[in-house]
């Protein structure tokens, strides 16, 4: 790696872990940092593959050239619990576990299918489902997210109650996206309680959404959130 590089992402606040060179890994630890290496890599002409814990790559995978690897692990604030809304806002970068021990004293707490993940609680919203019964849990329970975009802003959508998000909440359509549109830097879920989910739930976007539809929608929010394909998987 170029030392020149390797300061500039000093620079922008995150962490260069060493031991996993030659694979560039980072570790953000504040928004900040975030939009600072995406100014960067917009720059430099790098790409972007934002995780969580990283387990969700299977053994073989290969990498694209100049691939940069941004663990969000320091973006694992509990920000609120909001017992009386049955809601909770919380950094991308929580361990799920984690999260589930932090509920314990309240009168909350996530259904199974979310809870058995092993990740962290913006990897159970980004990657991908076999089955389908997480991101379909994510999906009816997702309030609102913010993220930071491909030109480093962040956006905030919908609100931790209800009336926050009446209408059309697009948000939803970033379940199982692997991180294609930005970074995820916190959730808001509602944890009330909710009849579970049954066999057969859909894998894609929705019940009503086809496959055809679905890949129509990814193909314009990467034309209008990312056209220089910053973020990659």
């Amino acid at each position: 790696m170029e030392e020149s590089l390797r300061v500039e992402f000093q620079q922008c606040g995150c962490e260069l872990l060493e031991k996993l060179l030659p694979r560039i890994v980072l570790l953000a630890k504040r928004e900040e940092d975030v939009s600072g290496l995406i100014a960067l890599a917009s720059r430099k002409r790098l790409r972007i593959c934002p995780t969580g814990t990283g387990t969700s790559f299977p053994a073989n995978y290969e990498p694209p050239a100049e691939m940069i690897f941004l663990l969000t692990l320091g973006l694992n604030q509990l920000v609120e619990v909001r017992q009386l809304d049955s809601a909770v806002i919380v950094g991308a970068g929580m361990v799920v576990r984690e999260l589930s021990a932090r509920l314990e004293d309240t009168t909350l707490s996530l259904p199974p299918a979310l809870a058995e993940y092993r990740g962290t609680i913006g990897g159970a919203m980004l990657s991908s489902d076999f089955t389908g019964t997480r991101l379909a849990e994510i999906r009816r329970r997702l309030l609102g997210v913010e993220l930071i975009d491909p030109k480093g802003r962040l956006l905030k959508f919908g609100g931790p109650t209800i009336k926050n998000v009446a209408g059309y909440d697009f948000w939803t359509f970033l379940t199982g996206t692997r991180g294609r549109f930005g970074v995820l830097t916190r959730l808001i879920l509602n944890l009330e309680n909710m009849p579970a989910i049954g066999p057969g739930v859909p894998v894609t976007l929705g019940s009503s959404v086809t496959e055809a539809a679905s890949r129509w929608i990814y193909s314009n929010l990467e034309k209008k959130l990312d056209p220089e394909g910053i973020f990659v998987r």
